[in-house]
């Protein structure tokens, strides 16, 4: 019936690996206290960081996103999700990473995530045009791993 004593209970079956025993107590946390937005998306973390692939992940995984809108944390969770799916999800990841790289444009991890899956699906011409875009458009030089993906990218 209390809240807090469901999270600590939960924190504790989390250190102790037992993730199961954790999601229970935390989703029962956030039933007693749906005020607790934090804790939605950490059982949602929870869930993709232990490859849960059963839908509660997913479920979890939105319900994080209508609380934290444009947050990068809950964009990560949406690309772990689809990274599990292989073949079927490079079509809805592609998508998901042009919505958040519409909405961050100067994100350099978006970029680089970019031009990494069209290299891993052998679209070179893709991910050359990209980075030179992307080069054109924002000033990416000072990060050094968009420097090295590039270099990576020119190489292939």
């Amino acid at each position: 019936r209390d809240p807090k004593a469901h999270r600590f209970l939960g924190q504790i079956y989390e250190a102790e690996d037992n993730v199961e025993k954790a999601f229970g107590c935390y989703k029962r946390s956030v039933e007693l206290n749906p005020t607790q937005k934090d804790l939605v998306l950490k059982i949602a973390e929870l869930l993709c960081n232990n490859d849960i692939t059963d839908g509660r992940a997913k479920y979890w995984v939105e319900r994080a996103a209508k609380l934290f809108p444009g947050s990068p944390a809950v964009y990560r969770l949406k690309e772990q999700l689809l990274d599990c799916k292989g073949e079927d999800g490079w079509n809805q990841l592609f998508d998901l990473i042009q919505a958040e790289l519409y909405a961050r444009p100067d994100d350099v991890y978006i970029n680089i995530r970019l031009v990494a899956l069209y290299r891993s699906n052998n679209r070179l011409r893709d991910a050359v045009l990209h980075c030179q875009e992307a080069e054109k458009k924002i000033p990416l030089q000072s990060s050094l791993e968009w420097c090295s993906c590039v270099v990576e990218t020119f190489e292939v």
